[in-house]
């Protein structure tokens, strides 16, 4: 090795810099490196780089091959080739890298370079890896052990006791990886202990954090979550100090998975931004397919299916891309159970086979089983029980008599599942589960066990064991929810967790009496629109803190991009846009939905806290916090069953069976065609109006019939309780899941509507009902209309003047003037605020429902980070009142988002309206209230009013008001 300063960061970055091949022989010829020593050295270099910024490593290891003949260095071309497949495996292109180990074993044996030959079969190990193929990379790692030990294998080698112990620890590694994918973790763990040992007498701290991290891998699959994260952030601590950068991302990575496991899903989020930003400085890597992955694993346990799914399909791109068969398999069975939650069966089942295949290619038993028990799952809800029970059994005997405790007690609960309510063959299962599931720190497993022995105690009658098990599964929901402190994912993550609280409310039922009556209505209301309320409270905040301005300036891009495409999906129906036209342009806007939508949870988990939240108002008495002379009237679907819960003079009445899911469905559909028939043109209409107010009236008399008349008895003794004979009864309606669809006020009991007997507001549960009570109307005198006109409805601008004759000093934007900049400026601090324009109801994305303003459109998401402390706001659009309501009850949709903007008091559509009749129910509204009328009795005045010249409840009963009276 010669003197002097020899390679260093400004000679390659000079060098790099240089355009032509004469200039770089120039510089290595001056600076005398032109020869093998000095290739030796800037491939040393190269080497370094390669875990911190492997393009710039690339493209000097390169450009020694380039080199190599002037330098007369025959040696550096192998190592150049052994190098390159480094770098190629750190950009997912393992098959490359493998052509270029293989290259670089034959350069090295060519030239007689034995020992260097063999530490290719290192890197070849790693390629292979990766690759899925396992039983080969163990061949291999064990051909580099017998030939140092001296056994014959085509190489004759001798090294010293250092690089002895030095490739050995290697191939031990990388033998524990391979059992790991194979699911033989004892053999693992055993592999690993050997490798770490000889890392720390070698003093290769760097490597034993390696070691370290992927032993966090292995308790995490084994259910030891609590040992597994701290397994991840010891190594975390150990790259952060070596300062290499690459691996130290794949640790914060695997920190994040380990949150995941232990159900701290913003902790979880948080990680993986935390890796995500170091690990695009580094350009295009094999550990972002890892990233997405988790990530959208951790969408799918929130019940995010849009973007989990997105999130696999990106990161199953790569991944194929690159050949990694393990992480391919891993997300192909996350995206199988993604579509299996949004009913896209045939696509599920070619996700779950394929992962199949490939854990059985890899001979990983317990990965298998759990892709099994998601092909049962399939099975059963395509209705194949038989089929299903045989997938679960052949599951179940694979992981059976081995320490695989996760798997085992999926397979029990899987089991169990298709087995009840046959408690005799069920119970055995579920007691095995039980006997496994106490050593593990996994609180999804814990309520999921604990929500089915409830039912099997329901189901045999032991009722006392049974509300134990039922209250210990909602505390452990309830335990994982409070740290979620994301308005979406909280939204979201009651959604397939609300059995536990249904089984809970039948037993409270069965039980009797008023006691077990009240209890069994706060039980139903605990599982009711919570991250409404939440927001209501001031528990989480619906206006993420400013973040990162590159992430701001991309949303701002697609939001502007969404407008567009929003624009010409209305103007194509309006003007005839052909089918496919539309639906690309359909296709287009939800991908770019998608994509906002993930970066906005993206953008929320940098501002992950680990305070736990928890709404300080409590469904328990929560009926007697009612204002006077209202009387409650709360649905709720257990299975097919409506429930009706009704306030009697600070008491609840309780009314089971009151009609099924099924019928009321049946005839919402029909109630449905019937409003669309005015969307016939006038014509039609008016030949045929009394045949179409007859149809509606039998509808509407037959939901009554379902859903009030049982009830009656209930309403007749709450009406006694007011003591005025001449006062209007005041009715707030509660719905519960497909019921919040029914016009309620609009149901006819054969001689009058509800709406001329009571008046009728509505809520989505009765803690956000009271909630709207106690809220503090704005006094602001400031009004704000906004009107905007397009040819479908040319009635908003006079609609506009209309309301603000009524609404002195109003700020009218119509036209150019009504923007969505304006609409932000405008709407905080005002008392009253009035949006006349087109409204979009989006089933598929509801917190992407929109209102059409002159340049651009406001979606859910977008009203919702608004000011509106108090205001009156109301929506004379289209189905502005329509909502997705998901399990849990949520409701998603223009309705959440003004309520959780802060709305005191909405008015919203919940179908297609009639521009004429609204403009007039708009005004009398406004003028009913101007004459000191309380909001709900004016608009109740507003709609009779119009039901005199316009008696289809098409005309006068689309507007509802919700929140404040």
């Amino acid at each position: 090795m010669r003197d002097g300063p020899g390679v260093t960061p400004e000679l390659v970055d000079q060098l790099l810099a240089l355009p032509t091949h004469a200039e770089k022989v120039n510089l290595l010829r001056i600076g005398e490196l032109l020869d093998a020593d000095g290739l030796d050295q800037l491939l040393d270099f190269a080497e370094q780089l390669a875990g911190g910024d492997p393009k710039m490593a690339q493209r000097l290891v390169e450009t020694c091959v380039d080199l190599s003949d002037e330098a007369r260095a025959p040696a550096a071309l192998p190592r150049a080739s052994y190098l390159r497949a480094q770098t190629h495996a750190i950009d997912g292109e393992f098959n490359t890298a493998l052509q270029m180990v293989k290259a670089a074993h034959d350069g090295y044996v060519a030239i007689g370079e034995d020992l260097e030959a063999l530490r290719t079969n290192v890197g070849l190990m790693v390629v292979l890896l990766e690759l899925g193929r396992y039983r080969e990379a163990l061949d291999t790692g064990q051909i580099v052990l017998d030939t140092l030990d001296g056994k014959t294998n085509g190489l004759d080698v001798q090294p010293p006791r250092r690089t002895r112990d030095r490739l050995s620890a290697f191939v031990h590694q990388n033998r524990g990886r391979c059992f790991e994918y194979m699911g033989r973790y004892d053999e693992a763990f055993g592999t690993y202990a050997i490798a770490e040992r000889l890392y720390r007498t070698l003093g290769m701290t760097e490597r034993a954090g390696e070691i370290v991290d992927n032993r966090g891998a292995i308790l995490s699959s084994l259910g030891r979550g609590t040992e597994a994260l701290a397994a991840h952030e010891s190594a975390a601590r150990i790259f952060a100090e070596a300062e290499l950068p690459l691996a130290y991302t794949k640790a914060l990575i695997n920190v994040g998975e380990a949150h995941l496991r232990l159900g701290n899903y913003s902790r979880s989020l948080e990680a993986f931004e935390q890796a995500r930003g170091p690990l695009e400085s580094l350009g295009e890597l094999a550990d972002r397919h890892l990233l997405l992955r988790h990530t959208a694993d951790t969408y799918l346990e929130l019940n995010l299916y849009a973007e989990a799914l997105e999130t696999y399909r990106e990161a199953i791109h790569m991944l194929r891309t690159s050949g990694v068969a393990h992480d391919l398999a891993q997300a192909l069975w996350g995206m199988g159970s993604v579509l299996i939650a949004m009913s896209e069966f045939e696509d599920a089942e070619g996700a779950l086979a394929e992962a199949a295949h490939l854990f059985a290619a890899a001979e990983n038993t317990p990965l298998l089983s759990g892709v099994m028990l998601e092909q049962a799952s399939l099975q059963a809800v395509r209705g194949d029980r038989e089929s299903a029970l045989k997938t679960t059994f052949r599951a179940l005997d694979l992981v059976s008599g081995s320490d695989w405790p996760v798997q085992l007690i999926y397979a029990h609960l899987r089991l169990a599942d298709l087995l009840l309510p046959d408690v005799t063959v069920a119970e055995p299962h579920l007691l095995a589960a039980r006997s496994l599931v106490g050593r593990l720190a996994l609180p999804q497993l814990r309520y999921r066990l604990d929500e089915r022995l409830g039912r099997l105690r329901r189901l045999q009658g032991r009722n006392d064991e049974a509300m134990e098990f039922l209250e210990s599964a909602i505390e452990e929901i309830e335990g994982l929810r409070g740290p979620v402190t994301q308005e979406t994912m909280r939204a979201s993550f009651l959604r397939d967790k609300t059995t536990a609280y249904d089984e809970l409310l039948q037993l409270h039922l069965a039980q009797g009496g008023e006691e077990g009556e009240r209890r069994a209505f706060a039980v139903a209301e605990r599982s009711k629109s919570r991250a409404l309320v939440d927001l209501l409270t001031g528990v989480v905040d619906a206006r993420p803190a400013s973040g990162d301005s590159g992430l701001e300036a991309m949303l701002e891009e697609l939001q502007a991009d969404l407008n567009a495409t929003y624009n010409r999906i209305l103007g194509g129906s309006m003007y005839g846009e052909s089918k496919a036209r539309l639906a690309e342009l359909q296709s287009r806007a939800g991908k770019l939905e998608r994509e906002i939508s993930r970066l906005r949870l993206q953008a929320a988990a940098t501002d992950a806290t680990t305070d736990v939240f928890t709404s300080h108002l409590q469904p328990e008495n929560i009926e007697n916090r009612l204002p006077s002379g209202v009387s409650l009237l709360a649905y709720h679907l257990i299975g097919d069953e409506i429930v009706a819960f009704v306030t009697v003079g600070g008491c609840i009445r309780v009314a089971r069976r009151v009609s099924s899911a099924t019928k009321v469905q049946g005839l919402l559909r029909r109630l449905a065609a019937q409003w669309d028939r005015f969307r016939m043109g006038e014509d039609f209409v008016g030949k045929h109006m009394t045949l179409l107010e007859r149809s509606a009236r039998q509808l509407l008399a037959a939901l009554y019939a379902e859903l009030v008349a049982p009830l009656e008895p209930f309403l007749e003794e709450a009406r006694r309780t007011l003591g005025d004979n001449d006062a209007i009864p005041r009715l707030a309606i509660i719905p519960h899941g497909l019921l919040h669809q029914v016009p309620f006020h609009a149901l006819f009991d054969g001689g009058r509507y509800l709406i001329e007997r009571f008046e009728v507001s509505y809520a989505p549960s009765a803690t956000v009902f009271v909630l709207g009570q106690e809220r503090e109307r704005s006094d602001s005198d400031k009004a704000v209309i906004f009107g905007v006109e397009d040819p479908l409805i040319p009635g908003t601008i006079p609609e506009a003047h209309a309301v603000a004759k009524h609404l002195p000093g109003a700020l009218v934007r119509i036209r150019e003037e009504a923007t969505v900049a304006r609409l932000r400026e405008e709407a905080p601090g005002s008392g009253v605020l009035h949006l006349a324009s087109h409204g979009l109801f989006r089933a598929d994305n509801p917190m992407f429902s929109s209102l059409k303003l002159h340049d651009g459109w406001l979606t859910a998401a977008d009203v919702i980070e608004l000011d509106l402390n108090g205001a009156l706001v109301a929506l004379s659009a289209c189905e502005t009142g329509r909502s997705e309501v998901v399990g849990g009850d949520e409701v998603l949709g223009l309705v959440r988002a003004f309520l959780g903007a802060g709305a005191a008091s909405l008015v919203v559509g919940l179908w297609l309206v009639q521009d004429e009749t609204t403009a007039e129910l708009m005004e009398r509204w406004y003028a009913n209230q101007r004459e000191g009328m309380e909001r709900t009795a004016a608009l109740r005045a507003a709609q009779l009013e119009v039901k005199e010249n316009h008696p289809h409840p098409y005309y006068w009963a689309p507007f509802i008001l919700v929140g404040r009276r």
